[in-house]
C-alpha cells in the first residue's frame, strides 16, 4: 500500500480529489458559500418505500389512527436536530430504557442538520414508546430529538434500507444581489446540465464526502490503523488522537487525559504478558473521566464533549476485556467500528472515482451497474475476490502490505462468499429547484441512498468548511 499522507489521515485533507472534481464541473471559479448556517438551513428528510419522513411535528400519514397494528417490533419516525444520529438512538434507548442495540435505522444522517428517519426499536411495548412521543418544537430544540408515527412493525432495519434523501438546503454568498447570484449560477448549472446531465437532471460523480471523516477528520488515520494493525491500534486512535482545530474544547481536554490511562494500560499488559484490553482499572479510569461534572452541566455529563462512542466503548471494554468481544457483543459500537474501515475503503473508492474523472481510468474498467448505462465501483474488500482483483489491476496501492486478520474476519468477510459491497460512481440529482435571493440560494432535491448532498453542492460553490465534520 501507498503510504497515506499524514494530512489526509489526520484532517481529511486530499480525500476527495477536488481539482478532478473542478475539471468535470467546467473548470469555473468557485465563489466561497456558507452553509450549514443552522440547522434549518440544511433539512434532511429520509425517504422509505411507500413514505417520506418529514422534520414537521405532524404526521407522515394521511391516517395516522390506522397505523400498523401487528408486529414483534416498534417502528417509528426519528426527528433530530444538531444531533447525530448514533446519539438520537443512545437518546431515545435511555428514554425507553433500552439497550442501544435494540435500536436500527437504515443510515446516518448529518449532525449539524434537522433531520428525519426511520428507526425501530425491537421491542413490543407499543404503549412505553407512544408515552415517549412528543413531536414539539420545544421539545425538540430542547432535548434535540423527539419521535413521532410510533406503530408496530416486523422487522428491523438495516444499513441502506431507504430509498434516499430529500434535501431542503440554503447557501449563503454574501456580497450579491439576486441578479449577481443568478448571473454566477446560470453558466455552472447550465454546464452540468448540458454536459453531464439530460437537461433537467444533473449527472454527478459520487464521491464519499468528508462527512464520512468524523467530527475530527481523522477516521481515515483511524481507518488505516484499524486495519493494517488491528483494533487496540484504530480503537486507541480514535479514542486518544488529538485534532484541536476540529474537536469540541472538552473533548480535547479529555483526549489529553485518557491518552496516559492507555499508555499506563499498555505498560501494565506488557509487563505481565496480557492483552490491553484486559486492564480493567484504567477502563474504569477513562469512563469516569468522561463522567465527570463540567461547567456546562449541573449533573454529571460527557455530553457537551459529543464523546459517546468513546464513552461506550471505555464502558463496554471494562465489561467485556476483549477487543473482538467487545465487536461481537455490541451491535452499535459494531456499526461505530465499521464506519473506520467504511473511510479507508472511501478514500480508495475516491482515488479511483478522481482517475475515472481525468480520463486515466475509462469507464470500460468499471462494473457495469444495474441499468444501462451505470457503472459501479467496488470497495476495497479482502473477502471478494473480484474486488481484490479490480484494485490490482487500476489501483493496486488501495492494497495493504499487511491486514490484520481479526478486522478482516469481523468487517471484509462475507459469509457464504458473498460479494463485498458496490457503490454507484455517477448518480442523478432528481427533482431539482432553486430559487435565488439577495445574498442566498435555496435549493431541494432527491438524491439516492448513500449518496451525499455536498456532492453536488460543491460543483457549483466552495462550500465553507465549518461543518464538514458529522456523521
Amino acid at each position: 500500500m501507498t503510504s497515506i499522507a499524514k494530512d489526509a489521515q489526520t484532517l481529511g485533507l486530499g480525500f476527495i480529489p477536488e481539482a478532478s472534481m473542478q475539471r468535470y464541473a467546467g473548470g469555473f471559479k468557485r465563489r466561497r458559500a456558507q452553509h450549514k448556517a443552522t440547522p434549518e438551513d440544511f433539512i434532511v428528510e429520509e425517504k422509505q418505500p411507500g413514505y417520506q419522513c418529514t422534520v414537521s411535528t405532524h404526521s407522515d400519514f394521511a391516517n395516522p389512527d390506522a397505523l400498523e397494528c401487528d408486529g414483534r417490533y416498534i417502528a417509528f419516525t426519528l426527528v433530530t436536530y444538531r444531533m447525530t444520529t448514533s446519539a438520537g438512538c443512545k437518546a431515545v434507548a435511555r428514554m425507553l430504557n433500552v439497550d442501544p442495540s435494540l435500536i436500527t435505522v437504515a443510515g446516518n444522517k448529518d449532525r449539524t442538520a434537522r433531520t428525519a428517519q426511520a428507526a425501530v426499536v425491537e421491542i413490543s411495548d407499543l404503549d412505553l414508546v407512544r408515552r415517549n412521543s412528543f413531536p414539539d418544537e420545544e421539545v425538540l430544540k430542547r432535548e434535540g430529538f423527539f419521535i413521532k408515527d410510533v406503530r408496530r412493525c416486523n422487522s428491523s432495519l438495516g444499513k441502506g434500507r431507504l430509498e434516499g434523501n430529500r434535501f431542503q438546503i440554503k447557501l449563503i454568498s454574501p456580497g450579491l444581489n439576486k441578479e449577481a447570484l443568478s448571473d454566477y449560477m446560470k453558466p455552472r448549472i447550465e454546464h452540468i446540465l448540458a454536459v453531464h446531465g439530460d437537461g433537467k437532471r444533473p449527472f454527478i460523480p459520487n464521491f464519499y464526502w468528508r462527512q464520512r471523516l468524523g467530527r475530527r477528520q481523522n477516521l481515515l488515520g483511524v481507518g488505516v490503523n484499524l486495519v493494517t494493525e488491528g483494533l487496540e491500534s484504530g480503537i486507541r486512535r480514535f479514542m486518544c488522537e488529538v485534532v484541536e482545530q476540529n474537536d469540541h474544547p472538552l473533548a480535547t481536554k479529555l483526549r489529553r487525559q485518557i491518552a496516559p490511562l492507555w499508555e499506563n494500560a499498555t505498560a501494565k499488559a506488557e509487563s505481565v504478558g496480557g492483552s490491553v484490553a484486559e486492564q480493567h482499572c484504567d477502563f474504569i479510569d477513562m469512563v469516569k473521566l468522561m463522567e465527570q461534572q463540567t461547567h456546562y452541566n449541573r449533573k454529571a455529563s460527557y455530553q457537551p464533549a459529543n464523546m459517546f462512542i468513546e464513552h461506550t466503548l471505555a464502558y463496554e471494554l471494562a465489561k467485556c476485556r476483549d477487543f473482538e468481544e467487545l465487536i461481537r457483543r455490541n451491535r452499535a459500537v459494531r456499526d461505530d467500528v465499521s464506519l473506520w474501515v467504511g473511510a479507508y475503503q472511501g478514500y480508495w473508492f475516491n482515488q479511483v472515482l478522481g482517475r475515472v474523472l481525468d480520463g486515466d481510468i475509462p469507464t470500460s474498467a468499471l462494473e457495469p451497474g444495474d441499468k444501462e448505462g451505470e457503472f459501479n465501483i467496488p470497495l476495497y474488500f479482502p473477502g471478494d475476490e473480484s474486488s481484490v482483483a479490480f484494485y490490482k489491476r487500476v489501483c493496486p496501492e488501495a492494497i495493504p502490505d499487511h491486514l490484520d486478520p481479526v478486522v478482516r474476519r469481523l468487517f471484509l468477510l462475507n459469509p457464504k462468499g458473498r460479494r463485498g459491497p458496490r457503490r454507484p460512481a455517477f448518480i442523478t440529482v432528481n427533482d431539482l429547484e432553486y430559487t435565488v435571493h439577495d445574498e442566498m440560494i435555496s435549493f431541494k432535491f432527491l438524491l439516492r441512498s448513500g449518496a451525499y448532498a455536498t456532492n453536488f453542492l460543491s460543483l457549483l460553490f466552495d462550500l465553507d468548511s465549518d461543518s464538514l465534520g458529522g456523521a
